[in-house]
C-alpha cells in the first residue's frame, strides 16, 4: 500500500505555507502565543509581544481540551474572533486548535492553520474533515503514539489531498514523573528519515516549567526540527490555565535572542526572499519577450532599451539613498543571466 507521508527516493521535502511563513524553508520559525484567548486586551498584548521578538505565528486556544469539567474550556467562537483580529493587527498568521467535526468550519474561517490536539490524532473522521477544509494542518502527536501511528494520521490528510501538514511533537507518556511528559527528540530524526514532511517541537507542555523550556527549544534547534511552538502570556501568573507552561514577555524575548531569532534579522530574511520571487517574476517576464522578439527575427540585445532601463535604475537609486554604481552592477548581472537564457532557448529550438 503507497504511503503517501513516507519519503521516497524522488521525494522533495514538503513546504508549508501559512501566511507569508513557509515551515521546511524558513529559518527556524516560532509559534507562539498564550494557552488559551482569555480576553481581548489579553491577546492583543500577546500578539505585540509575539512580534515584537520575532515569533513567526501567532498561537491561541479558543476550544482548550480540559482534564477536568470545570477547568477553562475557552472562549469559542468569540476566542477565533479575538485571534484573528490580533493577528491582523501585529500582521502574523494564526492557528488554534479545533476539537470536534462541527467547529472546523468556524475555525477555518477564521485562522490560517488548525492545530490537532493530541487527544485527537487518532479521531480520524475529525482529520478527513479537517484536511478537506482547505488549511494547513498542524498535526501535534499523542500521548502514547508511535512515531508510525502518528505518521498514519497523517495519511488521513493526505488522503483528502491535503500535503500541508507539519507534524509537531509536543512529549510522550513515559515512567517519568518529574516532568509532565518526556518530550522524545528522537522523533525529530525519525520523521525527517522516513517522511517528507516538516517537523517541529513544542516543548512547553513536557517541560512543565519554565526554567526547562529555553533548554529544550535549544535542543530541538540543535537536533534539526523546523521550528518550535512555545506558550507566551503577557502575565503568566494571572493566567486561567497552566502558569507554569507559559513565559512572560522577558523571558520569550531572552529564549529568542538565544535561538537566534530576531525580528530584524527575520524581516531582512523575508525581504531577501522577496527579492527572489520578484526576480523569478522578472525573469519569466523577460523570457516572453526574448520569444516575442526570436518570432520577429530581433536580436536578443537592445541596447538602446538596456541604457534606458539602467539610467532609470541609477536615478532610483540616487532617491533612495543607494550607490547608483553598484545597483547599475546588480542589474547588469541581471541582464546578463536575461540575455544568456533567451540565448539558451533559441539555441534549443
Amino acid at each position: 500500500m503507497e504511503r503517501k507521508a513516507i519519503r521516497t527516493p524522488s521525494s522533495a521535502n514538503t513546504i508549508v505555507t501559512v501566511g507569508r511563513v513557509r515551515f521546511g524553508h524558513d529559518p527556524f520559525p516560532v509559534i507562539a502565543g498564550p494557552r488559551a484567548v482569555e480576553s481581548e486586551d489579553q491577546v492583543m498584548k500577546a500578539a505585540e509581544i509575539v512580534a515584537e521578538s520575532g515569533g513567526a505565528v501567532l498561537r491561541g486556544g479558543a476550544f482548550k481540551p480540559t482534564s477536568s469539567p470545570y477547568g477553562f474550556s475557552g472562549l469559542g467562537e468569540p476566542a477565533l474572533k479575538m485571534l484573528q483580529k490580533a493577528g491582523e493587527s501585529v500582521g502574523l498568521p494564526t492557528v488554534t486548535k479545533v476539537l470536534e467535526q462541527k467547529d472546523v468550519g468556524v475555525v477555518a474561517e477564521h485562522v490560517d492553520m488548525i492545530h490537532i490536539d493530541p487527544g485527537s490524532m487518532q479521531n480520524f473522521e475529525l482529520l478527513r474533515v479537517v484536511g478537506g477544509a482547505g488549511k494547513p494542518v498542524l498535526l501535534e502527536r499523542g500521548g502514547s503514539a508511535t512515531v508510525d501511528e502518528w505518521l498514519w494520521s497523517a495519511e488521513y490528510i493526505l488522503a483528502e489531498n491535503n500535503d500541508q501538514i507539519v507534524m509537531c511533537e509536543a512529549g510522550i507518556r513515559t515512567f517519568e514523573q518529574s516532568t509532565t511528559a518526556t518530550l522524545d527528540l528522537t522523533s525529530v530524526a525519525v520523521v525527517k528519515e522516513q517522511s517528507h514532511l516538516p517537523i517541529i517541537v513544542a516543548p512547553s507542555g513536557a517541560a512543565g516549567a519554565q526554567t526547562r523550556m529555553r533548554p529544550m527549544a535549544l535542543a530541538a534547534q540543535g537536533v534539526g526540527a523546523d521550528g518550535i511552538m512555545i506558550e507566551v502570556h503577557p502575565n503568566p501568573s494571572e493566567a486561567q490555565t497552566v502558569e507554569s507552561q507559559q513565559l512572560n514577555p522577558a523571558g520569550f524575548a531572552e529564549l529568542m535572542d538565544a535561538l537566534g531569532v530576531h525580528r530584524i534579522r527575520l524581516n531582512i530574511d523575508m525581504i531577501d526572499r522577496d527579492l527572489v520571487r520578484l526576480l523569478a517574476s522578472r525573469h519569466e517576464l523577460a523570457m516572453e519577450i526574448g520569444r516575442m522578439k526570436a518570432d520577429s527575427g530581433s536580436p536578443v540585445r537592445a541596447p538602446l532599451r538596456e541604457r534606458e532601463l539602467l539610467d532609470i535604475i541609477r536615478a532610483e537609486a540616487e532617491t533612495s539613498g543607494l550607490d547608483p554604481d553598484q545597483m547599475e552592477i546588480l542589474f547588469n548581472l541581471i541582464l546578463e543571466q536575461s540575455r544568456a537564457a533567451q540565448r539558451r532557448e533559441r539555441a534549443s529550438e
